[in-house]
């Protein structure tokens, strides 16, 4: 499994279906990922316990792997840092001062 894009992310799994929360490195705000079913779990030909297991643990990885794909598109990178910044804590301009607030916050 990749590592988060994000360095604080939650997990909302649960038997029926996968959603995960990533969150801005600098202010916190959560961005949450659509949720996404557990396509094996409502069928009847999967009798055993450790089975379905095995199942829901790779749809999990494989609906993570979305999740966090989706992630790089909400949060934007820091070229000063490396950190993930939500728009709010992103100064956008010309590449040279592109950066988060907090290396803004560095520079002055």
């Amino acid at each position: 499994m990749s590592a988060p894009v994000t360095k604080r992310t939650t997990d909302h799994s649960d038997r029926e279906s996968f959603s995960f929360s990533f969150f801005c490195d600098i202010c916190g705000k959560a961005w949450r990922s659509p949720t996404m079913p557990f396509e094996s779990g409502g069928l009847s030909y999967i009798e055993h316990e450790e089975a379905r297991q095995m199942i829901w643990a790779n749809e999990r990885k494989i609906a993570f792997e979305h999740a966090n794909l989706e992630a790089v598109n909400k949060f934007n990178l820091c070229p000063q840092c490396g950190k993930r910044a939500c728009d709010d804590c992103f100064i956008f301009g010309s590449t040279k001062e592109e950066m988060c607030k907090g290396c803004k916050g560095n520079e002055e």
